[in-house]
Parts: structure tokens; C-alpha cells; sequence
């Protein structure tokens, strides 16, 4: 018998992540802490629930809550162990706090359970106090994105500053180990939005071929009445402070992207997938250079509206998911190698309806492609079957 979630995560803030080798985590905010509930299977099926945060804050901001979170897993590739990536937010009187824990084996190994963060032992959280100029009379953070590469965790955070009495919004890499000494602790540059004048509608990391190791944003946005979709380097690989490069991706004339999602490759480049006004388009890392042109995949009702965008590689196959306007969650899919060819794609399947929220949650290997979703009021587990088709499993109601 599988036990309900006793407490399941308020929807529809929550982020599942299922390792290579181990079991699924879901981590969500609860009660002002952070919580990862962890699914086990032995002596009873079920989910048990480890607070990861309220031991920090206790000790650094006595009367601070945990109000956001990240959580990221590194690719999984054959000659690097896996790694767990975590973020968290405190608030208190003065503002917002970050931060981070980052590198945790994400593997169940014996010889590590009882330090293991996905046994539900505490993080080593590092805080990452604001150092940018100006220095804001209060911060707000909005978002915590951590990135998947296998060899370097990057992190970018948006945030609202209030400086000099004006109040306005900011992004920032966390420079982890560029430019100032360890010791000195992580520092915060801000990245200044290539949108002239404009607004970002959904951002994602990820990593353009030739890229020198270091991560970008890819921006879906709007300048003025114009429509833009960008690819900005994290920071200049050869000098941080120094400006970096923007790079203009091409949808066909007057389509926008809806929505957006970064596939990471086993060499930490990524391709990238926008949803387009019922069509889903790629544009592979290889072809992410100024004024680079979109590939049709597909286009369908199923593409409509897209509220949010999936993309993984797991085994020999990507998979796309996503929730398009009517509240389905669609799948779609094809062998890695040809994943360039329309043809070669899978026509899109209706998974599950009447949901708000999606988090899919592939393993790595293609063995047990995995999403949760918010659907109804209850937390839904559908799992891809070894032979095709997928199974749904209810896993308990979300708190009201």
C-alpha cells in the first residue's frame, strides 16, 4: 500500500528531482521552512517529510522564514558522480537572505546515508550576503535559478532593490569562486538585461557551443512592442567585469515565445525549445550565434498557449513536456541523435488534463521518465512505463 503524503507541498511552489540512483525528492516551503519529502519504499511504501533549513536560520536569523527556494541535478554523465544543487531565501525584519548549499552527492550510497542531504541530513548552507553596489536599503528576491551542468553550479538571482528610494528590478550572477578569493565568500554581479527598455517573460539557463565553459540565460521577452528571444552569457569568460555579448534568436515573423525550456547535453551545452503560437520550434547549441533561425519541430492544438516548457535527455532520447492553455500536460519526444529532424519526433500525447502545475522529473537513463503535477486539488505521480504508456498515482491532496 502507498501511504499519502501527510504533508503535501502547497501548490504550486514546488520542484521534484528524481537522481539517477535513488529515490524522488520533492522540496517545497512549509510552515516557513524548507522541506524535502522524500519517497521510501521500504519497510512501507510511502513519503517522509526532513526539514532542511529551520537549524540555520534558527542559529543565523532567529524569527526568519523560508520564503524560496532552487533545487537543481546536475546532468547525469558516466565519469562524474551526480550532484544535488540547493537554494534557499530567509526573510526577516531586514529583507531577504540568500543561501546556498551546493555539491551534494545525489546518490543513495551506504557509505554516505548518514550525512546524505537525500536521507534528509541538514545541508551545509553557505550564506551569501548581498555585496553588489548600490547596496539596497531592502532586498527582495523573486527567483533563485541554479543550473544543471555537470561541472560548475551556476546561479542567478532576481530581485527587487529598494536604493535611494526608488525601487526597481535586478538580476545577479553569484560569483562562487571569479575574481575575489574563496575565502572572501561569494560575491553578487548583477547582469544587466539586454532587453533595452524591455520586460523578460521566461528565462532559463543553459549553455551555447562554444560557449568557454560558462552558462547563459536564454531570455523570452518583449522591447517595447517588439518581441525578443536572446541567448547572454553569464558573464565575459575572460574577464567577469568586463561586458558580455548578447545574441539574438530568430522566430519566424510574428511569432512569440510562450514559453521556453533549456535541454542540457552530456557536454553541458544545451539545446533550446520554444513553444510558439502552436508550434513547438529548436534551435540546437550549435546553432545559437546572432540572427540564428528557428526549426519547426511540430505544430498542433496540443502547442497552444503553452503556460510552461520541459525539456530532458534521458538515455538515448529527449522528451519535451509541457501545459499548454487547456491545461493538458503534452509529451512528445525523439531519439537524441535525430532530434534535428521533425520527422523523427513523436506526435504529441495528452498525458493528463485539468492540471495547474508540472515538474517532470526524468532519472537520467531513460528508465523511469517520472512528472508530478497538481491536478484537482491532489498531487499526481505519473510514471512512463517500460513498455510505452504511463501509470498515475495519486499521492495525496494539497493543504487549502
Amino acid at each position: 500500500m502507498h501511504a499519502p503524503l501527510a504533508k503535501p507541498p502547497p501548490a504550486p511552489r514546488f520542484e521534484a528531482r528524481q537522481p539517477a540512483v535513488g529515490s524522488a525528492l520533492l522540496f517545497h516551503i512549509e510552515a516557513g521552512k524548507l522541506c524535502m519529502t522524500r519517497e521510501v519504499l521500504y519497510p512501507v511504501r510511502g513519503w517522509r517529510c526532513h526539514d532542511l533549513s529551520s537549524a540555520r536560520i534558527a542559529r543565523d536569523l532567529p524569527g526568519g522564514r523560508s520564503t524560496a527556494f532552487a533545487s537543481a541535478l546536475s546532468v547525469a554523465v558516466p565519469w562524474r558522480m551526480q550532484m544535488l544543487h540547493l537554494a534557499l531565501v530567509v526573510r526577516d525584519e531586514a529583507g531577504d537572505h540568500l543561501y546556498l548549499s551546493l555539491s551534494n552527492p545525489a546518490a543513495d550510497l551506504p557509505a554516505t546515508a548518514a550525512h546524505s542531504v537525500v536521507q534528509g541530513a541538514a545541508p551545509a548552507w553557505t550564506a551569501c550576503p548581498f555585496d553588489a553596489d548600490p547596496a539596497p536599503g531592502r532586498l527582495a528576491i523573486t527567483r533563485v535559478q541554479i543550473g544543471d551542468a555537470s561541472d560548475r553550479a551556476f546561479v542567478v538571482v532576481d530581485a527587487v532593490i529598494d536604493a535611494d528610494g526608488a525601487r526597481r528590478p535586478a538580476r545577479y550572477t553569484i560569483d562562487l569562486d571569479r575574481g575575489a578569493s574563496r575565502s572572501a565568500g561569494p560575491r553578487w554581479i548583477e547582469h544587466r538585461l539586454p532587453l533595452d527598455g524591455g520586460r523578460v517573460l521566461a528565462s532559463c539557463l543553459g549553455r551555447c557551443r562554444g560557449g568557454w565553459d560558462v552558462d547563459g540565460l536564454y531570455l523570452a521577452g518583449m522591447a517595447g512592442t517588439d518581441a525578443q528571444l536572446l541567448y547572454a552569457p553569464l558573464y565575459n569568460p575572460f574577464n567577469p567585469m568586463q561586458p558580455r555579448w548578447a545574441r539574438h534568436l530568430e522566430l519566424p515573423p510574428g511569432r512569440s515565445a510562450d514559453a521556453i525550456a533549456a535541454c542540457r547535453n552530456a557536454d553541458n551545452t544545451s539545446g533550446l525549445y520554444v513553444a510558439a503560437q502552436g508550434t513547438l520550434y529548436y534551435f540546437s547549441a550549435t546553432n545559437q550565434n546572432e540572427g540564428a533561425q528557428a526549426l519547426a519541430l511540430g505544430s498542433g492544438p496540443a502547442f497552444d498557449g503553452m503556460r510552461s516548457l520541459f525539456a530532458a535527455a534521458s538515455g538515448e532520447r529527449v522528451t519535451v513536456w509541457g501545459l499548454n492553455g487547456a491545461g493538458q500536460v503534452i509529451c512528445t519526444g525523439a531519439p537524441q541523435v535525430y532530434v534535428a529532424d521533425p520527422d523523427a519526433w513523436s506526435i504529441p500525447v495528452v498525458i493528463l488534463s485539468d492540471v495547474e502545475a508540472i515538474v517532470p522529473s526524468p532519472d537520467g537513463d531513460g528508465a523511469d521518465d517520472t512528472l508530478f503535477a497538481q491536478a484537482g486539488g491532489n498531487l499526481v505521480k505519473v510514471t512512463k512505463a517500460p513498455g510505452g504508456g504511463w501509470t498515475r498515482e495519486d499521492v495525496g491532496p494539497f493543504l487549502r
